[in-house]
């Protein structure tokens, strides 16, 4: 016998022996990293709007200056999805996924700690900073999945801890970054709070990171020279980053020709391929794409409008910013219980299609907006605000509508892609997330367009995303079997 290590389908190594509460040690290694990193971005995110419009663009009308820092959100969220892309490639094909995500951390950590600088121009080089290194993050997803072999039935769970470690993390931030830290010695210190949360994920990473299978493997283009190399490029890219950071309309126009430019990618390779059954279920993905990318177009208001809306015109007896956590407080408790149903119903032979799911995924964000609707114009009071319950109810019915669509939707694109084109098809998955935020943002700009009344602004944008979003829901909820077919068979 040779000594060496048995090797999986995929060619790295198997993992190491050694559980603990019932998974292997590297995943809760990664869940702790998980929960510091989503604490960071959630802890920032939670006030980095209403910190742009209060610091950076206060001299503009409270109108211009709502708008100018929705669009800087958007923005950031865009770039932040469109370099997971570029991250990815990096990552498998120079660097190494263990490496790139040191990298990450730790330079997503000096990131945030230049968010502090009150400056704009330094502020927007740091953000534009953070977001090219957290390019280099997305292996952590792969990672977890490394620690277990090929037919470990213990796989799925161990994803299921860490969509769970996610949402800790994000439910955590908002309260300590924001309510506590930023609202009582400023959001600047905020910024240093996250990069704590970010700090200490990079120190477990960097301890432990060893042990991962195949952390010591090279990916084929891998020198001596490259992670300088990598470095060297990423602050090259930083001006270039915060130049379209600055112009969103130049951002919005790149946005949207590189997702044409991939739907005509796609459209080539099916009429290439001459294979009717795989251009359909391109189609099918296609449809499935537009869907994700609405979803999330409504539901990432909460980062922009909903949380500006909370901020000057909710009465509640705690801070704005705790509404940030709503969302992954309510995955925490229902996630379980959504877990548990599909099974029940599939049991029975009532477990909704895919693309039904995405339909009501589709129609509950589009209801949680008729709370919204409801409040301004029948539950503002004298002081100009609402109660607190519409915005939580509104919160509510976007996160079940993220339970019925989120979970299955990156698995469904790697079942629909041809195997060739797998790698390319999640990676513009993840980009339609990007796509998503530079809609979102589009749209939260249209709130403060009402003639300086801003809750008739508000009540135009929440009507029209109700409105629109039932019709578009219920488009899919029809052409449910329909796309079905277009699947042939894929579940």
């Amino acid at each position: 016998m040779s000594g060496l290590p048995a090797r999986r389908a995929d060619g790295l190594p198997e993992p190491a022996a050694g559980d603990l509460l019932g998974h292997p040690r590297g995943v809760w290694m990664l869940l702790a990293v998980t929960i510091g990193l989503n604490f960071a971005f959630y802890g920032f995110r939670a006030f980095l709007a209403p910190y742009a419009a209060d610091t950076f663009f206060a001299g503009l009308t409270k109108a211009d200056a709502l708008k100018q820092a929705d669009l800087l959100l958007a923005g950031f969220g865009t770039l932040t999805y469109a370099t997971a892309i570029i991250g990815g490639w990096i990552a498998d094909n120079v660097l190494g996924e263990a490496q790139a995500l040191r990298i990450s951390l730790w330079a997503t950590t000096l990131g945030l700690l230049g968010l502090a600088w009150p400056s704009r121009e330094g502020f927007t080089l740091a953000l534009s900073f953070f977001v090219l290194a957290a390019g280099l993050g997305i292996p952590l997803t792969v990672l977890v999945g490394r620690n277990y072999a090929d037919d470990d039935p213990r796989r799925d769970a161990g994803y299921t801890l860490f969509y769970l470690a996610i949402n800790l993390g994000a439910f955590v931030a908002p309260p300590v970054c924001a309510a506590w830290i930023g609202k009582r010695f400023g959001y600047d210190w905020g910024f240093v709070a996250a990069a704590a949360g970010m700090a200490v994920s990079a120190l477990i990473f960097e301890l432990r990171h060893r042990r991962i299978p195949g952390a010591a493997d090279r990916p084929p283009l891998h020198r001596a020279w490259s992670t300088p190399a990598v470095l060297i490029c990423t602050l090259a890219l930083v001006w270039p980053c915060a130049l379209l950071l600055a112009h969103p309309d130049a951002l919005h126009v790149a946005v949207y020709v590189l997702m044409a430019l991939m739907i005509v990618y796609f459209v080539v390779r099916s009429l290439l391929r001459g294979d009717a059954v795989q251009s359909q279920r391109y189609l099918a993905m296609l449809l499935l794409f537009a869907a994700m990318v609405l979803f999330w177009a409504w539901s990432l208001q909460g980062a922009t409008s909903l949380n500006f809306f909370a901020r000057d015109h909710v009465r509640a007896p705690f801070d704005y910013s705790w509404f940030q956590s709503a969302n992954p407080l309510y995955i925490l408790v229902l996630a379980p219980a959504l877990a548990a149903l599909w099974p029940w119903l599939d049991r029975r032979g009532l477990n909704p299609s895919t693309p039904m799911k995405f339909g009501i995924g589709l129609l509950l964000v589009a209801l949680s907006y008729g709370a919204m609707v409801y409040a301004v114009r029948f539950l503002v009071g004298h002081d100009g605000r609402t109660p607190w319950w519409p915005l939580a109810l509104c919160y509510l019915l976007s996160t079940l509508g993220e339970l019925a669509l989120s979970p299955i939707g990156y698995a469904m694109i790697g079942k629909l892609a041809a195997p060739e084109d797998a790698s390319l098809a999640m990676g513009g998955w993840f980009f339609g997330v990007g796509v998503s935020y530079d809609l979102s943002g589009r749209i939260a700009a249209m709130t403060t367009h009402a003639d300086g009344n801003a809750l008739a602004g508000y009540d135009h944008v929440f009507t029209m995303l109700l409105y629109s979003g039932i019709g578009i829901a219920l488009v899919y909820l029809l052409t449910a079997p329909w796309i079905v077919k277009l699947m042939h068979g894929v579940k």
